[in-house]
């Protein structure tokens, strides 16, 4: 696998001004950060998606009855599932841009890569920790005042309806990327390619049966 991070940095860039983040405020007020005294209380029952697919509330281990945390639980679903929206992309585009750096060239398996990243470019690794460190917690840091998931930036439609519907969108997209970024590590490993590259070679079994680039 080849590394993307120049794809995975613009993706993150455009990504940033279209994700609409929820909020609990209508109308006009869209488009304005709501007012709020302290850090925000939720019920499960008030939470867009939360019975997307299911029909009904499904919580058998009853997460849900926990209603202080029900927002960092949110928000971290919201922040993992816009990571794993731009890792999708980032694997995807790898197939046809990547650093042009040795480390990354000859069709370097992910651990391969990762090995010699680390044993020839330890300060690159440094370099990745800050600025992750920087985005977290400067940047990109979450005020508990405001919804989960509002950054201080976005689209904000002109009515409640289209809010909702937008924020569910992406809930459900990044919850499907979740999934996807999961199943092509996990194909990668089997078959040593990744979904672009078994594509291009019609190699479209999912299991590691020696036709993969191992």
């Amino acid at each position: 696998m080849k590394t993307a991070f120049a794809a995975s940095a613009l993706a993150a860039i455009g990504s940033a001004a279209a994700f609409v983040a929820p909020s609990s405020f209508a109308g006009t007020a869209l488009k304005a950060a709501p007012v709020a005294t302290g850090p925000l209380r939720m019920a499960v029952e008030d939470l867009i998606g939360a019975d997307t697919e299911t029909g009904g509330i499904w919580d058998p281990l009853g997460f849900a009855k926990d209603e202080k945390s029900l927002y960092k639980y949110r928000e971290a679903e919201l922040k993992h599932g816009r990571v794993a929206q731009l890792a999708i992309l980032g694997v995807l585009a790898q197939t046809f841009f990547h650093l042009p750096d040795p480390v990354f060239a000859g069709g370097a398996r992910p651990q391969e890569a990762l090995a010699s990243l680390i044993k020839e470019r330890p300060e690159a690794i440094a370099q990745i920790f800050l600025a992750v460190g920087v985005v977290e917690l400067f940047l990109l840091k979450q005020d508990p005042e405001k919804a989960p998931g509002d950054l201080g930036f976005g689209i904000y439609p002109d009515t409640q309806e289209e809010l909702e519907e937008l924020q569910l969108k992406e809930l459900k997209n990044g919850r499907l990327a979740q999934v996807a970024i999961v199943g092509a590590f996990v194909q990668e490993k089997l078959t040593g390619q990744g979904p672009i590259e078994q594509l291009l070679a019609g190699h479209t079994s999912p299991f590691g049966d020696g036709q993969g680039a191992f």
